[in-house]
């Protein structure tokens, strides 16, 4: 028996940039017959979009206003109904671009920023599944690697960073 969780974004959608949707396509697995996982590394759409997410907040970018840009559904996010961690993980990451914990009373203000950083960051995705000389998932694999090892993750300095650089 799936256990049900406290879902704020039930009857939302999880959007993405229309620019984006043929890679969706070719990098998921879903609604695919017989697909090769080191061509198509994520199991879902959903799956693809959350790594876009986590990407943006590690490189801490900015999330792009979606509402200037033409989108399209990815799925619903009732998804989130049996995975709860993935929307608490959202709602922190709400939290942290509002600097606000009152964003967590605002589930439609949270999906928007996490759609934004997730279409931000998914081109960064694509790009790394792209970039080299092996399947998309080695390549996927290796720049997270790289990423990693970097001292120099984010794109732009945090506050925190900031903070401490002037105090220093």
């Amino acid at each position: 028996m799936n256990q049900q969780y406290n879902n704020p974004f039930q009857n939302m959608q999880i959007i993405s940039l229309k620019t984006q949707q043929e890679d969706y396509d070719e990098y998921c697995q879903s609604g695919k017959p017989r697909v090769s996982v080191e061509r198509s590394p994520f199991p879902r759409k959903v799956d693809f979009w959350f790594a876009g997410l986590s990407l943006a907040v590690l490189k801490n970018l900015n999330p792009i206003d979606l509402t200037k840009e033409k989108t399209v559904s990815i799925i619903s996010g009732d998804i989130f109904n049996t995975d709860g961690w993935q929307a608490q993980a959202i709602m922190l990451i709400a939290i942290t671009i509002d600097c606000d914990l009152e964003v967590v009373l605002k589930p439609r203000r949270m999906m928007d920023i996490a759609n934004g950083l997730a279409a931000a960051g998914v081109d960064h995705i694509i790009k790394m599944l792209s970039d080299g000389p092996q399947e998309p998932i080695w390549n996927l694999s290796d720049a997270f690697g790289k990423l990693l090892q970097s001292d120099n993750i984010a794109e732009k300095p945090s506050d925190h960073d900031r903070l401490t650089k002037a105090l220093l």
